[in-house]
């Protein structure tokens, strides 16, 4: 039993890092494909947000949209620890209820630097009128390092999620953000990175999961010649 041990567990090593290798490779074509997807979206004509949000709302993430309202800017909120070119600042969500409708859309209206004072908040314009957004539709803002023992200190969030958010603020939103992208005189900055499709990496450690695999069958094999060898001795 002892002799057959080590070829039982040369073949789990080999079976699982190949798996997760193939894992990994899964991975990097789905990346890809949503990558494909996202460049697609980009030239098709804008979502007209006032026409309302279907129930299948996730197909429409990364598409680009237009929504024209007032903003209730009473209910804005933060989120925190947000860094552009080596500054700290914070990024904008305020709801923007649709003209002709009850239902609000969050946007994320921009990047603006922090004051030296937590405890006041920067200051940019906001039209008092109907205005007018065009941006692109995400589900949710990414999680930043923690405030407050919920992710939230105040107005200071370290996520926005519309459905959370709508529970807080009492407002009916729409399950989803728009990112503006068009420019407007108020003070933020509106310079989204791309996104990268990651598929790059998911190839590096599936590369390394090979490796693994390699090394221990190499093992493997040496092992038996070994065993043969000291046999061919006796």
């Amino acid at each position: 039993m002892k002799k057959i041990i080590p070829t039982l567990a040369a073949l789990l090593t080999i079976l699982v890092t190949a798996r997760l290798g193939l894992w990994q490779l899964d991975r990097a074509h789905e990346r890809e494909a949503k990558a494909a997807r996202r460049s697609a979206l980009a030239v098709k004509q804008p979502i007209l947000l006032s026409e309302g949000v279907p129930d299948n709302f996730v197909e429409l993430i990364d598409s680009p949209a237009t929504v024209e309202g007032v903003w209730a800017k009473d209910k804005a909120v933060w989120l925190d620890n947000q860094v552009y070119q080596g500054q700290v600042g914070y990024q904008v969500i305020m709801p923007m209820r649709i003209s002709g409708s009850h239902m609000h859309v969050l946007v994320n209206r921009g990047w603006i630097k922090a004051t030296n004072d937590r405890r006041k908040l920067p200051v940019f314009h906001t039209a008092e009128k109907v205005d007018m957004v065009k941006g692109i539709l995400h589900e949710r803002t990414p999680r930043v390092a923690s405030v407050g023992k919920q992710g939230r200190d105040g107005v200071l969030w370290s996520e926005v999620i519309p459905k959370s958010y709508s529970s807080w603020s009492g407002l009916a939103v729409y399950p989803v953000i728009l990112y503006q992208v068009n420019e407007a005189r108020d003070g933020l900055i509106r310079d989204w990175p791309e996104p990268d499709s990651g598929a790059d990496r998911n190839r590096g450690y599936a590369i390394q999961w090979f490796a693994l695999a390699i090394t221990a069958f190499i093992f493997w094999i040496y092992y038996l010649f070994r065993r043969m060898r000291v046999a061919d001795n006796t």
